[in-house]
C-alpha cells in the first residue's frame, strides 16, 4: 500500500480521481454504519408482539389532523370572543362622552 501511495502522484487524472472516490466512498461507508449502531443498536430487529403493540400509537397525519382541528377550534373561540366584545360595546355613549369632553383640554 505505501508503494502504491508513493506511485500515485505519478498516476493520470482520472487514476486519482477514481481512488479519492473509492476512498470517500469507504470512509463515508464506515461513518454510516458506526451511525446506524449508535441509533438503532443491535435490538434493530421488532417482534410480533412489538410490532402489534405499536400498531395502536397514532400515524403522524392523524396527529397532523388533530393538531390542526384544535387550532381552527381555538381560531373559532377566538373569533367569536372578538365578536362579543365588539357587540357589548356602546358606541353611541362613548362618541358623546369624547363630544362634550373634547373643549375641557383646552379649559374652556
Amino acid at each position: 500500500m505505501d508503494s502504491y501511495l508513493e506511485k500515485l502522484h505519478r498516476q493520470p487524472d482520472h487514476h486519482k480521481k477514481r481512488f479519492a472516490l473509492l476512498a470517500s466512498g469507504t470512509i463515508t461507508l464506515f461513518i454510516f454504519g458506526v451511525w446506524s449502531l449508535a441509533t438503532f443498536g443491535m435490538s434493530g430487529f421488532k417482534s410480533n408482539e412489538e410490532i402489534v403493540a405499536k400498531s395502536d400509537e397514532v400515524s403522524p397525519f392523524q396527529s397532523i389532523r388533530t393538531n390542526l382541528a384544535s387550532s381552527f377550534e381555538a381560531l373559532r373561540n377566538s373569533f367569536g370572543g372578538l365578536k362579543s366584545s365588539i357587540e357589548s360595546v356602546n358606541l353611541e355613549s362613548e362618541y358623546t362622552e369624547m363630544r362634550d369632553n373634547a373643549l375641557d383640554v383646552y379649559d374652556r
